[in-house]
Protein backbone atom coordinates (compact mmCIF):
# COMPACT_ATOMS: atom_id res chain seq x y z
CA UNK A 1 0.00 0.00 0.00
CA UNK A 2 3.06 2.44 0.95
CA UNK A 3 4.42 1.26 -2.33
CA UNK A 4 1.36 1.85 -4.28
CA UNK A 5 0.62 5.73 -2.58
CA UNK A 6 4.89 6.78 -3.15
CA UNK A 7 3.82 5.43 -7.40
CA UNK A 8 0.53 7.07 -7.72
CA UNK A 9 1.41 10.86 -6.72
CA UNK A 10 4.92 10.60 -8.52
CA UNK A 11 2.86 10.09 -11.99
CA UNK A 12 0.73 13.00 -11.14
CA UNK A 13 3.56 15.28 -10.47
CA UNK A 14 5.07 14.07 -14.28
CA UNK A 15 2.22 14.36 -15.77
CA UNK A 16 1.46 17.91 -14.91
CA UNK A 17 5.15 19.07 -14.86
CA UNK A 18 5.99 17.41 -18.46
CA UNK A 19 8.63 19.98 -20.21
CA UNK A 20 7.86 19.46 -23.74
CA UNK A 21 4.10 20.22 -23.23
CA UNK A 22 4.70 23.23 -21.21
CA UNK A 23 7.37 24.23 -23.95
CA UNK A 24 4.61 23.96 -27.01
CA UNK A 25 2.27 25.60 -24.67
CA UNK A 26 4.65 28.42 -24.60
CA UNK A 27 5.59 28.42 -28.66
CA UNK A 28 2.10 28.36 -29.03
CA UNK A 29 1.03 31.59 -27.03
CA UNK A 30 4.44 33.46 -28.36
CA UNK A 31 3.02 32.86 -31.96
CA UNK A 32 -0.65 33.90 -31.04
CA UNK A 33 1.08 37.18 -29.56
CA UNK A 34 3.28 37.82 -32.44
CA UNK A 35 0.10 37.59 -34.42
CA UNK A 36 -1.94 39.65 -33.00
CA UNK A 37 1.12 42.51 -33.09
CA UNK A 38 1.79 41.88 -36.32
CA UNK A 39 -2.31 42.33 -37.28
CA UNK A 40 -1.95 45.93 -35.16
CA UNK A 41 0.93 47.06 -37.36
CA UNK A 42 0.06 46.46 -40.06
CA UNK A 43 -3.60 48.19 -39.70
CA UNK A 44 -1.43 51.51 -38.13
CA UNK A 45 0.64 51.25 -41.27
CA UNK A 46 -2.92 51.19 -43.41
CA UNK A 47 -3.66 54.26 -42.03
CA UNK A 48 -0.24 55.91 -41.66
CA UNK A 49 0.77 55.28 -45.30
CA UNK A 50 -1.68 57.14 -47.33
CA UNK A 51 -1.84 59.75 -44.98
CA UNK A 52 2.56 60.59 -44.98
CA UNK A 53 2.87 60.08 -48.62
CA UNK A 54 -0.20 62.36 -49.20
CA UNK A 55 2.23 65.11 -47.93
CA UNK A 56 5.62 63.23 -49.40
CA UNK A 57 5.49 60.75 -52.25
CA UNK A 58 4.08 58.42 -53.19
CA UNK A 59 4.45 55.33 -52.10
CA UNK A 60 3.14 52.28 -54.92
CA UNK A 61 1.04 55.18 -56.69
CA UNK A 62 -0.72 55.30 -53.06
CA UNK A 63 -2.61 58.42 -51.73
CA UNK A 64 -1.29 61.02 -54.23
CA UNK A 65 -2.60 62.51 -57.48
CA UNK A 66 -0.33 61.77 -60.47
CA UNK A 67 0.73 64.27 -63.38
CA UNK A 68 -0.44 62.71 -66.62
CA UNK A 69 2.43 61.29 -68.64
CA UNK A 70 4.67 61.82 -65.64
CA UNK A 71 3.74 59.67 -63.20
CA UNK A 72 5.43 58.87 -60.26
CA UNK A 73 7.13 55.57 -61.59
CA UNK A 74 8.06 57.51 -65.13
CA UNK A 75 11.91 58.13 -65.88
CA UNK A 76 12.27 61.49 -65.64
CA UNK A 77 15.74 60.87 -67.45
CA UNK A 78 15.74 63.72 -69.47
CA UNK A 79 18.43 62.10 -72.25
CA UNK A 80 16.06 59.20 -72.52
CA UNK A 81 13.62 61.62 -74.29
CA UNK A 82 16.09 63.78 -76.02
CA UNK A 83 18.46 61.95 -77.62
CA UNK A 84 21.30 64.08 -77.25
CA UNK A 85 23.63 62.06 -79.47
CA UNK A 86 20.73 61.28 -82.24
CA UNK A 87 19.70 63.37 -84.78
CA UNK A 88 16.10 63.67 -83.83
CA UNK A 89 14.46 66.53 -86.15
CA UNK A 90 11.96 65.17 -88.82
CA UNK A 91 11.73 68.68 -90.20
CA UNK A 92 14.46 70.92 -89.65
CA UNK A 93 14.89 75.02 -91.32
CA UNK A 94 17.73 75.41 -93.75
CA UNK A 95 19.39 78.92 -91.54
CA UNK A 96 22.64 79.97 -93.24
CA UNK A 97 23.94 80.59 -89.71
CA UNK A 98 27.77 79.53 -90.79
CA UNK A 99 28.03 82.18 -93.08
CA UNK A 100 25.17 84.60 -92.28
CA UNK A 101 24.79 84.11 -88.77
CA UNK A 102 21.74 85.50 -86.93
CA UNK A 103 21.90 88.34 -84.38
CA UNK A 104 18.48 87.15 -82.86
CA UNK A 105 17.18 83.59 -83.41
CA UNK A 106 13.40 83.69 -82.04
CA UNK A 107 11.95 80.30 -81.83
CA UNK A 108 8.03 80.17 -81.33
CA UNK A 109 6.67 77.00 -79.79
CA UNK A 110 3.83 76.19 -81.11
CA UNK A 111 1.34 73.51 -81.31
CA UNK A 112 0.90 70.91 -84.16
CA UNK A 113 -2.71 72.25 -85.11
CA UNK A 114 -2.39 75.75 -84.38
CA UNK A 115 -0.90 76.88 -88.32
CA UNK A 116 -3.33 79.68 -88.56
CA UNK A 117 -1.79 81.26 -84.89
CA UNK A 118 1.67 80.74 -87.43
CA UNK A 119 0.19 82.29 -90.02
CA UNK A 120 -0.60 85.57 -87.82
CA UNK A 121 2.96 85.88 -86.55
CA UNK A 122 4.44 85.20 -90.50
CA UNK A 123 1.94 88.04 -91.63
CA UNK A 124 2.57 90.71 -88.68
CA UNK A 125 5.91 90.48 -86.40
CA UNK A 126 7.35 87.61 -87.92
CA UNK A 127 7.03 88.95 -91.45
CA UNK A 128 9.96 89.04 -93.70
CA UNK A 129 9.56 92.61 -94.32
CA UNK A 130 9.65 93.08 -90.58
CA UNK A 131 13.08 91.55 -90.42
CA UNK A 132 14.23 93.05 -93.98
CA UNK A 133 13.98 96.50 -92.36
CA UNK A 134 15.68 95.67 -89.20
CA UNK A 135 18.64 93.91 -90.92
CA UNK A 136 19.26 97.01 -93.32
CA UNK A 137 18.54 100.17 -90.97
CA UNK A 138 21.54 99.55 -88.75
CA UNK A 139 24.81 99.40 -89.92
CA UNK A 140 25.74 96.58 -87.56
CA UNK A 141 24.49 92.78 -87.41
CA UNK A 142 21.11 93.34 -86.76
CA UNK A 143 19.67 89.99 -88.51
CA UNK A 144 16.92 87.97 -86.72
CA UNK A 145 15.00 84.81 -87.99
CA UNK A 146 12.21 83.32 -86.70
CA UNK A 147 11.59 79.55 -86.79
CA UNK A 148 8.56 77.45 -85.29
CA UNK A 149 9.13 74.54 -82.74
CA UNK A 150 6.93 71.48 -82.98
CA UNK A 151 6.68 67.94 -81.81
CA UNK A 152 4.60 65.13 -83.29
CA UNK A 153 0.87 64.70 -83.26
CA UNK A 154 -1.44 61.53 -82.86
CA UNK A 155 -3.20 62.67 -85.84
CA UNK A 156 -1.58 61.30 -89.04
CA UNK A 157 -3.45 63.50 -91.17
CA UNK A 158 -2.16 67.01 -89.03
CA UNK A 159 1.20 65.32 -89.19
CA UNK A 160 0.99 65.66 -92.80
CA UNK A 161 -0.16 69.16 -93.01
CA UNK A 162 3.28 70.08 -91.49
CA UNK A 163 5.25 68.65 -93.89
CA UNK A 164 3.13 70.39 -96.34
CA UNK A 165 3.78 73.60 -94.01
CA UNK A 166 7.10 73.68 -94.08
CA UNK A 167 7.64 72.59 -97.80
CA UNK A 168 5.76 75.91 -98.14
CA UNK A 169 7.51 78.10 -95.70
CA UNK A 170 10.75 76.19 -94.54
CA UNK A 171 10.45 77.80 -91.34
CA UNK A 172 9.37 74.57 -89.19
CA UNK A 173 11.55 72.55 -86.58
CA UNK A 174 9.77 69.38 -86.26
CA UNK A 175 10.71 66.94 -83.55
CA UNK A 176 9.51 63.11 -82.28
CA UNK A 177 7.85 63.36 -79.41
CA UNK A 178 4.21 63.65 -78.57
CA UNK A 179 3.02 67.70 -78.69
CA UNK A 180 1.17 67.91 -75.38
CA UNK A 181 0.79 70.53 -73.10
CA UNK A 182 2.62 68.48 -70.21
CA UNK A 183 5.51 68.00 -72.72
CA UNK A 184 5.98 71.26 -73.21
CA UNK A 185 9.84 70.57 -71.00
CA UNK A 186 10.48 68.31 -73.17
CA UNK A 187 9.78 70.67 -76.02
CA UNK A 188 12.16 73.38 -74.92
CA UNK A 189 15.20 71.26 -74.12
CA UNK A 190 14.76 70.13 -77.90
CA UNK A 191 15.01 73.59 -78.49
CA UNK A 192 18.40 73.67 -77.15
CA UNK A 193 19.61 70.94 -78.17
CA UNK A 194 19.11 71.64 -82.11
CA UNK A 195 20.39 75.31 -81.66
CA UNK A 196 23.26 74.11 -79.61
CA UNK A 197 23.74 71.55 -82.83
CA UNK A 198 22.43 73.52 -85.69
CA UNK A 199 23.37 77.59 -85.23
CA UNK A 200 25.33 78.30 -82.35
CA UNK A 201 26.86 81.22 -84.53
CA UNK A 202 23.80 83.07 -83.03
CA UNK A 203 24.55 85.69 -80.49
CA UNK A 204 21.08 85.62 -78.57
CA UNK A 205 18.18 83.02 -79.01
CA UNK A 206 14.34 84.29 -77.52
CA UNK A 207 11.67 81.40 -76.54
CA UNK A 208 8.36 81.92 -77.06
CA UNK A 209 4.75 80.95 -78.05
CA UNK A 210 2.79 81.14 -80.61
CA UNK A 211 -0.01 83.33 -78.57
CA UNK A 212 2.42 86.30 -78.24
CA UNK A 213 3.29 89.51 -80.27
CA UNK A 214 6.79 90.09 -80.15
CA UNK A 215 8.10 93.90 -80.45
CA UNK A 216 11.28 92.61 -82.25
CA UNK A 217 12.39 95.88 -82.51
CA UNK A 218 12.37 97.10 -79.27
CA UNK A 219 13.65 93.63 -78.11
CA UNK A 220 16.92 94.28 -80.57
CA UNK A 221 17.09 97.88 -79.07
CA UNK A 222 17.09 96.44 -75.20
CA UNK A 223 19.75 93.51 -76.40
CA UNK A 224 21.92 95.86 -78.57
CA UNK A 225 21.99 98.09 -75.04
CA UNK A 226 23.99 95.42 -73.50
CA UNK A 227 27.24 95.93 -72.57
CA UNK A 228 28.27 91.99 -73.01
CA UNK A 229 25.98 89.59 -74.54
CA UNK A 230 27.55 86.82 -72.65
CA UNK A 231 25.66 85.66 -69.35
CA UNK A 232 22.44 87.23 -70.70
CA UNK A 233 19.40 85.58 -68.91
CA UNK A 234 16.37 87.94 -69.55
CA UNK A 235 12.46 88.09 -68.91
CA UNK A 236 9.55 88.41 -66.81
CA UNK A 237 11.04 87.36 -63.65
CA UNK A 238 8.76 84.91 -60.88
CA UNK A 239 9.95 85.02 -57.75
CA UNK A 240 9.37 82.91 -54.73
CA UNK A 241 6.64 80.59 -56.13
CA UNK A 242 5.07 77.65 -54.72
CA UNK A 243 4.20 74.55 -55.75
CA UNK A 244 0.74 74.30 -56.40
CA UNK A 245 -0.79 71.07 -54.56
CA UNK A 246 -4.01 71.05 -55.84
CA UNK A 247 -4.37 68.09 -58.75
CA UNK A 248 -7.43 69.63 -60.01
CA UNK A 249 -4.97 73.17 -61.07
CA UNK A 250 -3.56 73.31 -64.20
CA UNK A 251 -0.17 73.50 -62.65
CA UNK A 252 -0.01 71.10 -59.83
CA UNK A 253 3.06 70.02 -59.10
CA UNK A 254 3.25 66.48 -56.79
CA UNK A 255 6.08 66.07 -53.69
CA UNK A 256 7.01 63.03 -56.34
CA UNK A 257 8.29 65.73 -58.76
CA UNK A 258 9.53 68.30 -56.71
CA UNK A 259 9.42 68.35 -52.94
CA UNK A 260 10.91 71.68 -51.72
CA UNK A 261 8.78 74.55 -50.46
CA UNK A 262 9.43 77.25 -53.27
CA UNK A 263 10.92 77.25 -56.27
CA UNK A 264 13.64 79.02 -57.27
CA UNK A 265 13.62 81.73 -59.40
CA UNK A 266 12.40 82.05 -62.79
CA UNK A 267 11.08 83.27 -65.97
CA UNK A 268 7.42 83.27 -67.53
CA UNK A 269 7.67 80.86 -70.18
CA UNK A 270 5.75 83.17 -72.40
CA UNK A 271 8.69 84.70 -73.31
CA UNK A 272 12.37 84.63 -72.41
CA UNK A 273 15.90 85.72 -74.18
CA UNK A 274 19.74 84.14 -73.26
CA UNK A 275 22.55 84.08 -75.01
CA UNK A 276 24.43 81.51 -76.80
CA UNK A 277 26.69 80.83 -74.52
CA UNK A 278 24.01 80.58 -71.65
CA UNK A 279 21.40 78.13 -73.60
CA UNK A 280 24.76 75.73 -73.93
CA UNK A 281 25.20 75.83 -70.16
CA UNK A 282 21.37 75.29 -69.95
CA UNK A 283 21.15 72.23 -72.05
CA UNK A 284 23.74 70.87 -70.51
CA UNK A 285 22.65 71.02 -67.17
CA UNK A 286 19.04 69.98 -68.32
CA UNK A 287 21.48 66.28 -69.27
CA UNK A 288 21.74 66.49 -65.79
CA UNK A 289 18.55 67.31 -63.97
CA UNK A 290 15.49 65.43 -63.57
CA UNK A 291 12.73 66.94 -65.25
CA UNK A 292 9.91 68.32 -64.17
CA UNK A 293 6.84 69.21 -66.23
CA UNK A 294 6.79 73.11 -65.77
CA UNK A 295 9.18 74.22 -67.91
CA UNK A 296 9.74 77.44 -67.42
CA UNK A 297 10.61 76.38 -63.59
CA UNK A 298 12.26 73.55 -64.72
CA UNK A 299 14.75 75.66 -67.56
CA UNK A 300 14.71 78.99 -66.24
CA UNK A 301 14.83 78.16 -62.81
CA UNK A 302 16.09 74.77 -61.44
CA UNK A 303 18.70 74.33 -64.78
CA UNK A 304 19.62 77.81 -64.62
CA UNK A 305 20.48 77.48 -60.90
CA UNK A 306 22.53 73.83 -61.30
CA UNK A 307 24.62 75.85 -64.12
CA UNK A 308 24.93 78.86 -61.78
CA UNK A 309 23.38 81.19 -64.26
CA UNK A 310 21.15 83.96 -62.34
CA UNK A 311 17.81 85.14 -64.07
CA UNK A 312 17.12 88.75 -64.60
CA UNK A 313 13.84 90.88 -64.49
CA UNK A 314 13.02 93.41 -67.77
CA UNK A 315 9.93 95.36 -67.51
CA UNK A 316 9.32 94.86 -71.28
CA UNK A 317 8.60 91.42 -70.86
CA UNK A 318 4.87 90.29 -69.64
CA UNK A 319 3.18 86.90 -68.94
CA UNK A 320 0.05 89.65 -68.98
CA UNK A 321 -2.06 90.70 -71.68
CA UNK A 322 -1.25 94.30 -72.43
CA UNK A 323 -3.25 97.31 -73.22
CA UNK A 324 -3.99 97.41 -76.77
CA UNK A 325 -3.21 100.99 -76.67
CA UNK A 326 -0.17 102.01 -79.45
CA UNK A 327 1.94 103.95 -76.63
CA UNK A 328 1.67 101.00 -74.53
CA UNK A 329 2.72 98.35 -77.03
CA UNK A 330 5.80 100.68 -78.52
CA UNK A 331 7.79 99.74 -75.40
CA UNK A 332 6.77 96.42 -74.78
CA UNK A 333 8.51 93.64 -75.36
CA UNK A 334 6.02 90.81 -75.34
CA UNK A 335 2.27 91.36 -74.93
CA UNK A 336 0.65 87.85 -74.06
CA UNK A 337 -2.67 86.02 -74.87
CA UNK A 338 -2.83 87.49 -78.23
CA UNK A 339 -4.93 85.69 -80.69
CA UNK A 340 -5.12 85.82 -83.98
CA UNK A 341 -6.75 88.88 -84.92
CA UNK A 342 -5.17 90.70 -82.14
CA UNK A 343 -2.12 89.97 -83.62
CA UNK A 344 -3.13 92.17 -86.89
CA UNK A 345 -4.63 94.74 -84.59
CA UNK A 346 -1.44 95.32 -83.06
CA UNK A 347 0.21 94.93 -85.59
CA UNK A 348 -1.76 97.64 -87.92
CA UNK A 349 -1.44 99.97 -84.76
CA UNK A 350 2.17 99.79 -84.42
CA UNK A 351 2.79 101.02 -87.84
CA UNK A 352 1.43 103.89 -87.41
CA UNK A 353 4.11 106.22 -86.86
CA UNK A 354 2.14 109.63 -86.61
CA UNK A 355 0.57 108.72 -83.19
CA UNK A 356 1.71 111.10 -80.71
CA UNK A 357 2.18 109.65 -77.01
CA UNK A 358 1.04 112.08 -74.77
CA UNK A 359 0.55 109.60 -72.61
CA UNK A 360 4.15 108.50 -72.07
CA UNK A 361 4.24 108.97 -68.28
CA UNK A 362 1.62 106.91 -67.77
CA UNK A 363 2.98 104.41 -70.19
CA UNK A 364 6.13 103.97 -68.15
CA UNK A 365 3.72 103.52 -64.88
CA UNK A 366 1.94 100.95 -66.55
CA UNK A 367 5.46 99.23 -67.51
CA UNK A 368 6.66 99.76 -63.91
CA UNK A 369 3.29 98.40 -62.27
CA UNK A 370 4.26 95.11 -64.89
CA UNK A 371 7.37 94.77 -62.91
CA UNK A 372 6.37 95.73 -59.43
CA UNK A 373 4.03 92.66 -60.38
CA UNK A 374 5.95 90.62 -61.50
CA UNK A 375 8.56 91.37 -58.60
CA UNK A 376 6.40 91.44 -55.77
CA UNK A 377 2.82 89.89 -56.73
CA UNK A 378 1.67 86.81 -57.48
CA UNK A 379 2.27 85.29 -60.76
CA UNK A 380 -1.22 85.73 -61.98
CA UNK A 381 -3.06 82.65 -63.58
CA UNK A 382 0.78 80.69 -62.51
CA UNK A 383 2.18 79.48 -59.57
CA UNK A 384 1.22 81.47 -55.34
CA UNK A 385 4.08 82.85 -54.39
CA UNK A 386 4.72 83.95 -50.37
CA UNK A 387 2.84 87.13 -49.16
CA UNK A 388 5.15 90.60 -50.62
CA UNK A 389 7.08 91.17 -46.96
CA UNK A 390 8.98 87.88 -47.58
CA UNK A 391 8.75 88.20 -51.66
CA UNK A 392 11.79 90.15 -52.71
CA UNK A 393 13.86 89.07 -55.64
CA UNK A 394 17.64 88.83 -55.28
Amino acid sequence: MDNMRLVVPSQQVYITTNPATNNVRGRMSFIRRLGVGCIILAALGLLYVPAYHSAQGPLFGIGIAQISGWTFNTSRNVNLYINPENNTTITSPELSCVTSPPYLLIIVCSAVGNQKARDAIRNTWGSEQNLYYLATSSTVNTTVKIVFLLGESTNDTLNAAILDENYEYGDIIQEKFIDTYNNLTVKSVMMLKWVTIMCPQATFLMKTDDDMYVNVPALVKVIRARPNSAGTLMGSLICNARPISDPKNKWYTPKYMYSEKTYPNYLSGTGYVMSLDVALKLYEAALKTPLLHLEDVYLTGLCAKKAKLRPVNHPGFSYVPRKLDYCVLKSAITAHKVDSSNMYEIWNKLQNTNVSCSNAANSDNTSKSVALLNRHGRHVNYYFTKKRVNNRCS
